[in-house]
This record gives C-alpha cells, structure tokens and sequence, in this order.
C-alpha cells in the first residue's frame, strides 16, 4: 500500500512528473490390430496417458515458481532503488512465470498487486487498474479472504483514482475501505487515514455530507494530521 499520494496533495507539480507509469515428435510405426482384444491394451494405456496429462498439468511447476520468485525479487530491489522501468520488466516476468507455472490464484493475485503497484508509479494508470481490479476480484472470491489483502488494493484504487482527480469513481472503493481502517498499523495505518481525509474534503457538495463527516471523523481518530496536505 503507498502513501505517496496523500502528500503529493501539496506538491502537485512535483507529483505529476514522477507519477505521469516446441516441441518435436516422433512417429512410431504401429502394429496391425487383429481383434478387440488385442485393441485393448492400447486403449487402456491411452486412456491412463490422458489421465496423467490431466493430473500433471494441473500441478505447480518448481522451476517457474523459482524463477517468478527470483523476478519478484528484483522486482522489489529495483524498485526500492528507483529503478521503475527495471523493476516492471522484472515484476511482469514473476507474473508470466506464475501463468506458466500454474502456481495459483493466490500467487497470481500477488504478482498482478506488485506489477499494478510499479505501473501506477509509473503512469500507466488504466493498466494498473486493471490489474488492481483482477487482483481484487481474485482476493475477494477467495473461500477464506484476507480483509487485510482486500483492503490493500481497495486503497490502491483508491489512491489511483485520486492522482488522476477521479475521485467521485473512487468513492466506492473508500467506502469499502472504511469498515477495514482499523486492521492497518504504522504506515499503511497512515495512509489509510489520509485517504479517508483526502475523499472527505474533496468530495464536499458531491457526495452525502454524512458520509464525508464519517470518513473525516475516522481520519482523525486514526491520527491523521491535516497539516501534512500543507507543508
């Protein structure tokens, strides 16, 4: 979850240059069948070969998940040394890798959240929300969800539609966010509590004055300070 956004509020300008994001075959000669009993042996072993295709396709790939591993890694360095473009080259790889791997939805949902996280940053807000989007929808359908999970991109979006000052199409997503505000510590806690603010003084006269007063009150009891938007 960033929380870059909530300060950019005061340095617009400065905000909006660093964030305006195989195979060969072989053919076998085949002996002649001369009755049903001879035909079914190979019928058998047919039928036992398409089972194991089915059964082993469908099973994690060690090496794909070591590789998407090791690209999320670099990913995570290149990001932390600025190195955006570096970083969404070695985040979309961790995600192919996944795809290749049939490493899961849960890895899936994570690798789409690192990659949406360096293209919002980037600038390339409609593909971040797009992956923000399939991550959620992932996360949310889960049988046992993470809220924890659920609230970080629902912040995301958030956050991506405040930088682009589409805020009233990221209302629904604070709303949501709101009853989970309580689960977050320290930073994201942070964040959490400036969207709250944010939305709820940029959205006076266009969305219910309830609900903004609620968001606001929030904020503030989460520690929010308003003079962070001025200095």
């Amino acid at each position: 979850m960033s929380s870059g956004w909530v300060a950019k509020k005061s340095r617009v300008s400065e905000a909006s240059k660093r964030t305006n994001s195989h195979f060969n075959g072989r053919r076998y000669a085949q002996p002649l069948i001369s009755s049903n009993e001879d035909r079914m042996p190979s019928l058998y072993r047919a039928i036992w070969l398409s089972i194991c295709l089915v059964v082993f396709s469908s099973c994690a790939n060690p090496l794909n998940q070591a590789t998407s591993n090791r690209y999320s890694e670099m990913c995570a360095e290149a990001k932390q040394e600025g190195r955006l473009d570096v970083a969404e080259q070695a985040c979309y790889r961790a995600l192919v890798n996944v795809y290749w791997g049939n490493l899961g939805k849960i890895q899936k949902s994570d690798k789409m959240y690192n990659l949406a996280q360096i293209k919002r940053h980037l600038g390339k807000f409609e593909e971040a929300e797009d992956l923000y989007k399939q991550s959620l929808m992932i996360e949310e359908k889960e049988s046992q969800p993470s809220m924890e999970k659920i609230g970080r991109r629902l912040a995301e979006l958030a956050i991506l539609y405040g930088e682009q000052g589409r805020l009233e199409e990221g209302f629904g997503y604070v709303e949501k966010l709101y009853p989970l505000s309580d689960i977050y510590v320290d930073k994201e806690k942070r964040t959490v509590a400036g969207i709250l603010y944010v939305y709820s003084t940029e959205l006076e006269g266009k969305k219910p004055e309830a609900q903004l007063i609620k968001f606001r009150k929030k904020a503030t009891e989460m520690g929010f300070d308003p003079k962070v938007l001025t200095k």
